[in-house]
Protein backbone atom coordinates (compact mmCIF):
# COMPACT_ATOMS: atom_id res chain seq x y z
CA UNK A 1 0.00 0.00 0.00
CA UNK A 2 1.58 3.37 -0.89
CA UNK A 3 2.27 5.72 2.34
CA UNK A 4 0.11 8.92 1.57
CA UNK A 5 2.17 11.09 3.96
CA UNK A 6 5.82 10.30 3.04
CA UNK A 7 7.95 10.50 -0.03
CA UNK A 8 9.77 7.45 -2.08
CA UNK A 9 12.05 7.74 -4.17
CA UNK A 10 12.22 10.54 -6.71
CA UNK A 11 12.09 8.63 -10.13
CA UNK A 12 8.68 6.82 -8.26
CA UNK A 13 7.74 10.25 -7.36
CA UNK A 14 8.27 12.38 -10.49
CA UNK A 15 6.44 9.12 -12.08
CA UNK A 16 3.10 9.86 -10.21
CA UNK A 17 3.18 13.49 -10.44
CA UNK A 18 3.30 13.33 -14.15
CA UNK A 19 0.35 11.65 -14.07
CA UNK A 20 -0.89 14.10 -11.93
CA UNK A 21 -0.62 16.92 -14.51
CA UNK A 22 -3.08 15.32 -16.25
CA UNK A 23 -5.90 15.92 -14.17
CA UNK A 24 -7.76 19.38 -14.50
CA UNK A 25 -5.84 21.08 -11.19
CA UNK A 26 -2.83 19.51 -12.17
CA UNK A 27 -3.06 20.92 -15.88
CA UNK A 28 -4.23 24.30 -14.51
CA UNK A 29 -1.11 24.82 -12.18
CA UNK A 30 1.57 23.67 -14.78
CA UNK A 31 0.13 26.24 -17.49
CA UNK A 32 0.24 29.07 -15.49
CA UNK A 33 4.17 28.22 -14.55
CA UNK A 34 4.56 27.66 -18.08
CA UNK A 35 3.53 31.38 -18.74
CA UNK A 36 5.72 32.93 -15.80
CA UNK A 37 8.94 30.71 -17.18
CA UNK A 38 8.02 32.15 -20.70
CA UNK A 39 8.39 35.52 -19.30
CA UNK A 40 11.47 34.64 -17.65
CA UNK A 41 13.55 32.96 -20.77
CA UNK A 42 13.93 35.87 -22.58
CA UNK A 43 15.76 37.54 -19.55
CA UNK A 44 18.59 34.67 -19.58
CA UNK A 45 22.17 34.31 -20.77
CA UNK A 46 24.95 32.51 -21.76
CA UNK A 47 26.33 29.35 -22.70
CA UNK A 48 24.34 26.50 -21.22
CA UNK A 49 20.63 25.60 -19.83
CA UNK A 50 19.13 22.90 -18.04
CA UNK A 51 15.77 21.88 -17.10
CA UNK A 52 15.29 19.03 -14.70
CA UNK A 53 11.63 17.74 -13.20
CA UNK A 54 8.34 18.04 -14.53
CA UNK A 55 7.62 18.99 -17.70
CA UNK A 56 11.41 19.29 -18.13
CA UNK A 57 11.36 18.53 -21.79
CA UNK A 58 8.59 20.95 -22.49
CA UNK A 59 10.10 23.89 -20.83
CA UNK A 60 13.41 23.39 -22.39
CA UNK A 61 11.74 24.51 -25.87
CA UNK A 62 10.40 27.87 -24.57
CA UNK A 63 12.49 30.78 -26.15
CA UNK A 64 15.27 31.75 -24.69
CA UNK A 65 18.89 33.39 -25.78
CA UNK A 66 21.16 30.31 -24.17
CA UNK A 67 20.80 28.49 -27.30
CA UNK A 68 21.97 24.84 -26.08
CA UNK A 69 19.08 23.31 -23.82
CA UNK A 70 19.16 19.91 -22.12
CA UNK A 71 16.46 18.18 -20.23
CA UNK A 72 17.03 15.94 -17.61
CA UNK A 73 14.57 13.62 -15.84
CA UNK A 74 14.65 10.43 -13.87
CA UNK A 75 13.05 7.96 -15.69
CA UNK A 76 13.06 7.57 -19.62
CA UNK A 77 9.49 6.95 -20.02
CA UNK A 78 9.75 11.06 -19.47
CA UNK A 79 11.40 11.61 -22.92
CA UNK A 80 14.05 13.58 -21.23
CA UNK A 81 17.35 13.85 -23.21
CA UNK A 82 18.80 11.81 -20.61
CA UNK A 83 18.41 10.35 -17.25
CA UNK A 84 19.51 11.71 -13.87
CA UNK A 85 19.09 11.57 -10.37
CA UNK A 86 18.81 15.52 -9.12
CA UNK A 87 20.86 14.58 -6.04
CA UNK A 88 23.90 13.82 -8.00
CA UNK A 89 23.54 15.60 -11.07
CA UNK A 90 25.94 14.15 -14.41
CA UNK A 91 27.30 18.12 -14.93
CA UNK A 92 30.25 19.68 -14.70
CA UNK A 93 31.19 22.05 -11.71
CA UNK A 94 30.84 25.52 -12.55
CA UNK A 95 29.80 25.05 -15.83
CA UNK A 96 25.43 25.89 -16.30
CA UNK A 97 24.34 29.47 -16.50
CA UNK A 98 20.51 28.56 -16.28
CA UNK A 99 19.07 25.70 -14.44
CA UNK A 100 15.47 25.33 -13.74
CA UNK A 101 13.97 23.38 -11.14
CA UNK A 102 10.18 21.84 -11.67
CA UNK A 103 9.29 21.00 -8.18
CA UNK A 104 11.89 19.07 -7.62
CA UNK A 105 12.46 19.84 -4.22
CA UNK A 106 8.96 19.09 -4.10
CA UNK A 107 9.44 15.49 -5.24
CA UNK A 108 12.72 15.10 -2.84
CA UNK A 109 13.20 13.26 0.19
CA UNK A 110 16.95 15.15 0.39
CA UNK A 111 15.98 18.66 -0.86
CA UNK A 112 19.10 20.01 0.64
CA UNK A 113 21.29 17.98 -1.49
CA UNK A 114 19.60 18.66 -4.40
CA UNK A 115 20.13 22.83 -3.78
CA UNK A 116 24.06 21.83 -3.03
CA UNK A 117 24.26 20.02 -6.40
CA UNK A 118 22.68 22.90 -7.79
CA UNK A 119 25.07 25.10 -5.98
CA UNK A 120 27.72 23.22 -7.32
CA UNK A 121 27.43 22.94 -11.32
CA UNK A 122 26.40 26.95 -11.98
CA UNK A 123 28.08 29.32 -12.61
CA UNK A 124 28.60 33.28 -11.01
CA UNK A 125 25.77 35.14 -12.30
CA UNK A 126 24.01 31.98 -13.42
CA UNK A 127 20.44 32.19 -12.86
CA UNK A 128 18.41 29.35 -11.07
CA UNK A 129 14.72 29.45 -11.35
CA UNK A 130 12.66 27.15 -8.77
CA UNK A 131 9.12 25.96 -8.65
CA UNK A 132 6.88 25.26 -5.77
CA UNK A 133 3.90 24.97 -4.06
CA UNK A 134 3.00 26.92 -1.03
CA UNK A 135 2.65 25.38 2.59
CA UNK A 136 0.83 28.73 3.45
CA UNK A 137 -2.55 28.08 0.60
CA UNK A 138 -5.46 26.54 0.74
CA UNK A 139 -3.88 23.55 -0.82
CA UNK A 140 -1.39 23.47 2.13
CA UNK A 141 -4.06 24.04 4.81
CA UNK A 142 -5.45 20.66 3.40
CA UNK A 143 -2.51 19.02 3.51
CA UNK A 144 -2.31 19.86 7.17
CA UNK A 145 -5.99 18.90 8.19
CA UNK A 146 -5.13 15.73 5.53
CA UNK A 147 -8.44 16.27 3.77
CA UNK A 148 -6.50 15.16 0.64
CA UNK A 149 -4.04 12.47 0.23
CA UNK A 150 -1.70 11.04 -2.56
CA UNK A 151 -0.15 13.17 -4.78
CA UNK A 152 0.46 16.39 -4.46
CA UNK A 153 -0.89 17.11 -0.99
CA UNK A 154 2.52 14.25 0.16
CA UNK A 155 5.08 16.66 -1.63
CA UNK A 156 7.43 18.87 0.67
CA UNK A 157 5.60 22.18 0.05
CA UNK A 158 9.00 24.92 0.86
CA UNK A 159 8.04 27.97 2.43
CA UNK A 160 9.32 30.80 0.08
CA UNK A 161 11.11 32.36 3.10
CA UNK A 162 12.64 28.84 4.37
CA UNK A 163 13.76 28.46 0.45
CA UNK A 164 15.60 31.75 0.66
CA UNK A 165 17.43 31.10 3.68
CA UNK A 166 18.40 28.08 2.26
CA UNK A 167 19.72 29.49 -0.94
CA UNK A 168 21.80 32.25 0.67
CA UNK A 169 23.83 30.04 2.56
CA UNK A 170 24.82 28.61 -0.56
CA UNK A 171 25.41 32.11 -2.26
CA UNK A 172 22.38 33.04 -4.25
CA UNK A 173 20.31 36.24 -3.98
CA UNK A 174 18.63 39.13 -5.88
CA UNK A 175 15.55 37.04 -5.32
CA UNK A 176 11.96 37.76 -7.91
CA UNK A 177 9.34 35.59 -6.95
CA UNK A 178 5.98 34.88 -9.03
CA UNK A 179 2.51 33.50 -7.44
CA UNK A 180 1.02 30.69 -9.72
CA UNK A 181 -2.61 29.81 -9.06
CA UNK A 182 -4.53 26.83 -10.28
CA UNK A 183 -7.35 29.06 -11.16
CA UNK A 184 -6.97 32.81 -11.26
CA UNK A 185 -10.52 34.50 -12.31
CA UNK A 186 -9.85 37.54 -14.59
CA UNK A 187 -11.86 39.97 -12.40
CA UNK A 188 -8.37 39.42 -9.79
CA UNK A 189 -6.65 40.87 -12.39
CA UNK A 190 -8.92 44.08 -12.56
CA UNK A 191 -8.53 44.85 -8.69
CA UNK A 192 -4.95 45.04 -8.28
CA UNK A 193 -5.75 44.97 -4.25
CA UNK A 194 -7.16 42.05 -3.84
CA UNK A 195 -4.51 40.27 -6.08
CA UNK A 196 -1.84 42.25 -3.93
CA UNK A 197 -3.78 40.31 -0.91
CA UNK A 198 -4.13 36.92 -2.35
CA UNK A 199 -0.50 36.48 -3.56
CA UNK A 200 0.25 35.27 0.10
CA UNK A 201 -2.11 32.36 -0.47
CA UNK A 202 -1.05 31.67 -4.16
CA UNK A 203 -1.15 27.60 -4.94
CA UNK A 204 2.32 27.63 -6.19
CA UNK A 205 5.14 30.23 -7.15
CA UNK A 206 8.25 30.55 -9.40
CA UNK A 207 11.06 32.14 -7.53
CA UNK A 208 14.28 33.49 -9.22
CA UNK A 209 17.80 33.58 -7.50
CA UNK A 210 21.72 34.33 -8.98
CA UNK A 211 24.45 32.81 -7.89
CA UNK A 212 26.74 35.17 -6.79
CA UNK A 213 30.44 35.37 -7.49
CA UNK A 214 32.51 33.55 -4.41
CA UNK A 215 35.68 35.49 -4.33
CA UNK A 216 38.73 33.98 -2.35
CA UNK A 217 40.97 36.05 -0.66
CA UNK A 218 44.78 34.98 -0.49
CA UNK A 219 46.66 35.93 2.59
CA UNK A 220 49.94 36.76 1.87
CA UNK A 221 52.49 36.97 4.70
CA UNK A 222 53.86 40.60 5.35
CA UNK A 223 57.70 40.26 5.28
CA UNK A 224 58.84 43.48 7.48
CA UNK A 225 62.35 44.12 9.36
CA UNK A 226 61.84 43.78 13.28
CA UNK A 227 63.91 46.69 14.71
CA UNK A 228 65.12 45.22 17.51
CA UNK A 229 64.50 47.66 20.59
CA UNK A 230 66.11 47.45 24.17
CA UNK A 231 63.58 46.27 26.81
CA UNK A 232 62.38 48.36 29.56
CA UNK A 233 64.34 48.94 32.41
CA UNK A 234 67.57 47.38 30.58
CA UNK A 235 70.92 49.58 29.04
CA UNK A 236 72.10 48.98 25.98
CA UNK A 237 75.97 47.69 25.36
CA UNK A 238 78.05 50.93 23.92
CA UNK A 239 80.95 49.34 21.54
CA UNK A 240 83.84 50.73 23.39
CA UNK A 241 86.95 51.50 21.22
CA UNK A 242 89.74 49.00 21.09
CA UNK A 243 92.64 49.68 23.05
CA UNK A 244 94.98 47.49 20.65
CA UNK A 245 94.25 49.98 17.69
CA UNK A 246 96.95 52.83 16.98
CA UNK A 247 97.64 55.23 14.41
CA UNK A 248 100.33 53.94 12.49
CA UNK A 249 103.46 55.91 12.92
CA UNK A 250 105.38 56.91 9.89
CA UNK A 251 109.35 56.54 10.89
Amino acid sequence: MINQTHLHSYSFEERQFTTWLKTTKGAALMAQEQQQLALLMPKAFGHYSVYLGLNAKLSSSLTSPIKTAISLTATSELDGDAVMDPHQLPLATEAIDLLVLQHVLDMSNNPHQVLREVARVMTSGGRLIITGLNPYSFWGLWRQLRLKKGVPWRANFLSQRRLKDWLRLLSFDDFDIKPVYHYCPDKWQAKPLLKYLMNPCCTGYVLLAVKQETRVHLVKPKWRTQVMKPKFGLATIARQPSCNKHPVESS
